[in-house]
């Protein structure tokens, strides 16, 4: 999964956050290359600022600031991320996982959190990929 600069947001990845995509689609290999299409279209739709549905773009768990993260959503796989409010127009996924269980897990918001703590309070350069 790569970076993508639509003419709204900038999505980009922590660092990690492109490894783990590929990680999450190691259960279903025969599908990789209709997961990654479906998931860049959302990337691509969201970067461009189209509107996406709460079913594909729900509210997740909270930032350490008391904001919420959001998730892109294509069954099974999803993206945790937030738009920065350190850099203007620039949403960062923090990690992809593969999903087959509904509640969020405490291992996946600490990992949202400490991503966003090196962006939003540290040196971004430092995290990206």
């Amino acid at each position: 999964m790569e970076d993508y600069h639509g003419s709204r947001y900038k999505i980009l990845h922590c660092k990690g956050a492109k490894e783990s995509f590929d990680e999450a689609l190691k259960k279903h290999k025969s599908m990789r290359t209709r997961y990654k299409a479906r998931m860049r279209s959302l990337i691509e739709r969201l970067g461009k600022g189209e509107p996406l549905s709460s079913s594909s773009f729900p509210r997740e768990g909270s930032l350490p600031d008391g904001s919420r993260f959001r998730a892109l959503k294509k069954i099974p796989i999803r993206a945790y991320l937030w738009l920065s409010k350190k850099h203007p127009d620039t949403y960062y996924i923090s990690h992809y996982i593969y999903k087959d269980f509904q509640k969020l897990k405490d291992s996946d918001t600490r990992r949202v959190c400490d991503n966003w703590e090196i962006i939003e309070q540290g040196d971004k350069n430092d995290e990206v990929s």
